[in-house]
């Protein structure tokens, strides 16, 4: 038995005389005593006990060539095993808010998906669901989403009986802004299967304000969080937050109102905090934003990202576990449907030319400008981060390079932060195993 190539190992100072190990690919974790890692390392055999438990958490394999092919195979294993469709519907372009890093930057405006659009894409989702597909779930989108309720509804009475039809399972989810996701909306979109919602908080009020206001320029924090205390009894709300390298500092103190306010962990499903993303220059760059990042790779970000997500594990929420990355790009079931009905296949960029897989009339194509599988080659292969990455998120290579040509590595960011990840999921009582 070899040691696994996507293995991780680092010093435990809480338990002496054991190493701390990580497995990339199960994400797995264990505290192992020092001569058993280096009986391991000498080929000089461990029992048989250990050696089962070990093999098992894949910490040692029996042949890394063999390792490396099984995860080059992860997502076409995936695919295989996939019995459900996933779809993200973009509603809209519009909003009722001026948030200064909008993505959808110059895109926006008064664009609607029409119900001749919505009629095309039930008929799409209804020639893509074979008879053995066992769920289907869409994502709505905008924009604001919300601003589209009654297409949402449409859409969803359409589907609900076309999947109770085959005796599948529908559902769908929001991502929203939260400022119309008030009780009587919540109740009525619960009824047509809302399972779950997504709302921004850029911080407390004052910091929220600034990046998320209203069209008006009224802030928007206060009408949110009412929405919230409402209708976080009736579904599952998540909170997410967008920080900058001049304001992340004020979002432990949103976590603090929150459970002041009783939004407290058994109220809110998870919370999590991800960086602005500065967009490129050009026709669609928000005129107003300065900021954001371009690489997760940004020395700042790593100890940053590691900090927040402490705050939000010690005041008892939940938060993204660690997990192989399964870029819905990779996924021969998940498709993105912009308002015009044109299929992508990552929202991020949607309305840029070149990166149209089809539209609702002709069907979806193949994925070449997405460049499918550019991890693997050797560099990625021989990489012990390679389950965590897979060549990393095409929309950041996107950002930086115009273009989805090369590997979004993330081996900087990971070499930094992962080590401390992994502690704080120890810490704060997520499993590890202990073995002699």
């Amino acid at each position: 038995m070899q040691l696994s190539r996507y293995l991780k190992v680092y010093s435990y100072e809480e338990s002496p005389g054991y190493l701390l190990l990580f497995s990339t690919r199960k994400m797995s974790k264990i505290l192992l005593k020092k001569e058993t890692y280096q009986a391991i390392e000498n080929n000089s055999g461990i029992s048989p006990s250990n050696e089962a438990l070990l093999s098992k958490l894949g910490m040692i394999v029996h042949n890394r060539e063999e390792e490396k092919r099984a995860v080059f195979s992860f997502f076409d294993e995936l695919n295989k095993k996939n019995d459900g469709l996933n779809v993200i519907v973009v509603l809209n372009l519009d909003c009722n808010f001026a948030c200064t890093y909008c993505y959808e930057g110059g895109m926006k405006g008064k664009l609607y998906m029409s119900s001749a659009t919505a009629d095309h894409l039930v008929d799409f989702i209804k020639n893509n669901f074979p008879r053995h597909k066992k769920s289907l779930l869409i994502d709505f989108y905008g924009g604001e989403p919300l601003l589209s309720t009654g297409l949402i509804k449409y859409i969803s009475h359409a589907l609900k009986s076309f999947t109770e039809s085959r005796g599948a399972s529908y559902g769908f989810t929001l991502v929203t802004n939260g400022s119309l996701f008030t009780k009587k909306a919540a109740k009525e979109l619960v009824s047509c299967g809302l399972e779950s919602v997504k709302i921004s908080l850029d911080g407390p009020a004052e910091t929220h304000n600034q990046s998320r206001p209203f069209k008006s320029g009224a802030g928007s924090f206060d009408a949110i969080i009412r929405n919230i205390k409402e209708t976080c009894g009736l579904v599952k709300i998540g909170v997410g937050g967008n920080f900058e390298r001049g304001n992340y500092e004020k979002f432990p103190m949103l976590l603090d109102y929150l459970t002041a306010e009783g939004l407290t962990s058994d109220k809110i499903a998870s919370v999590k905090f991800d960086p602005v993303m500065k967009q490129p220059e050009g026709e669609f760059a928000p005129p107003d934003s300065m900021g954001g990042c371009t690489s997760i790779n940004e020395p700042w970000l790593s100890g940053v990202a590691a900090h927040l997500r402490e705050e939000i594990l010690k005041r008892g929420y939940n938060t993204q576990k660690l997990m192989p990355m399964t870029c819905m790009v990779e996924s021969t079931n998940s498709y993105v449907v912009n308002f015009d009905g044109v299929i992508y296949k990552c929202p991020g960029v949607i309305g840029k030319k070149g990166y149209e897989v089809g539209n609702l009339l002709t069907g979806a194509r193949d994925c070449a400008s997405y460049k499918l599988g550019l991890w693997k080659n050797e560099d990625c292969g021989g990489c012990e981060y390679l389950p965590l990455c897979y060549g990393g998120c095409r929309y950041m290579t996107f950002l930086r390079d115009g273009n989805t040509d090369t590997v979004d590595c993330q081996k900087a960011y990971l070499d930094a932060s992962l080590e401390t990840l992994v502690k704080q999921d120890i810490k704060y009582k997520r499993v590890v195993n202990n073995q002699g």
